[in-house]
């Protein structure tokens, strides 16, 4: 028999891989939301505001999700720039929804959080990998983000 120490409860498990100061509830990925209703909200502003809109498919049981909301709380200088190109809508894949019909007009993701971007007009640019954004540790690597919105910013 194993020691009891061995064993965890869920809140010393949820607070051992959940990233400090990004608790799951502020993530944003909303099991009961409509997609698509999210997604015409994002083509009214980005319209309005001459920007792209970046999808994040993803959920609060997704440790890379932790880790960009983390990146990106860390680096202001990475995030204004994201918020000044792309009106972001989160949306969630998981247990409680697979928001299969949403997801059935994209293309498929590899792996989580993944990336769609679109035009105002709602008609999908690109679909991008995030392993591509990655560090190698546990986290982002900022150039390479920086380098990615550039590029789209430059498409605007």
């Amino acid at each position: 028999m194993r020691p009891m120490t061995h064993f965890l409860g869920l809140a010393t498990v949820l607070a051992v891989i959940a990233p400090a100061n990004v608790p799951a509830q502020e993530l944003g990925y909303d099991p009961a939301a409509d997609p698509f209703v999210q997604v015409s909200a994002a083509s009214a502003e980005a319209a309005e505001n001459g920007k792209l809109i970046l999808i994040v498919a993803g959920g609060d049981w997704c440790i890379w999700c932790h880790y960009l909301e983390r990146f990106l709380v860390d680096n202001p200088d990475i995030a204004t720039p994201l918020k000044e190109t792309f009106v972001v809508v989160k949306v969630y894949l998981g247990d409680e929804n697979m928001n299969e019909s949403f997801f059935a007009t994209l293309p498929e993701a590899i792996g989580y959080p993944h990336f769609w971007i679109l035009a105002a007009d709602g008609s999908v640019l690109e679909s991008q990998n995030t392993l591509l954004l990655e560090d190698g540790e546990k986290s982002y690597d900022g150039s390479k983000f920086l380098a990615f919105i550039n590029r789209w910013h430059s498409a605007i």
